[in-house]
């Protein structure tokens, strides 16, 4: 009786395993990105991120971390321990903070000089931290925003 129990603890285990391993990664998207304060050596940008869960089940979203490209060059990057719970084939829209510093900025300056009459390109990515799942889900996104005149 002791070994059935031990081996029907094992398979639900594993049933478990399977199903979180299971996950379609979110859809995480950029809705909005505003300046909050700058000083001489750090800026700081609020961001509103979409996220759309593609699963049958909620993802109960403790914390997260990511980083934002634009135009291939890292702009900052930032951690959120934010919780919001994504409803199965639902979505949410997030608050978060990014941070950056003053070469990056310059950085980004020179890119969008040589790059004139392009379009802004944007690649969020990072991880998504869950209530029920030991490693982060990942997400990785890249949009463009218009033609540049």
């Amino acid at each position: 009786m002791k070994k059935l129990v031990t081996l029907l603890f094992a398979v639900i285990l594993s049933g478990c395993a399977a199903m979180q391993d299971s996950l379609e990664a979110p859809y995480v998207t950029l809705t909005d990105l505003r300046m909050l304060d700058m000083t001489l050596f750090e800026q700081r940008y609020g961001l509103k991120i979409r996220v759309q869960n593609p699963n049958p089940v909620e993802l109960p979203i403790t914390g997260m971390n990511f980083q934002l490209d634009i135009n291939d060059t890292e702009l900052g990057r930032g951690v959120s321990d934010q919780a919001v719970t994504v409803p199965a084939y639902g979505e949410a829209v997030v608050e978060i903070k990014l941070t950056s510093n003053l070469i990056r900025i310059f950085d980004q300056i020179r890119g969008l000089e040589s790059g004139k009459g392009q379009s802004l390109r944007y690649h969020l990515s990072g991880g998504l931290s869950l209530a029920n799942r030991m490693s982060k889900v990942p997400f990785d996104y890249q949009g463009e925003i218009g033609q540049r005149r």
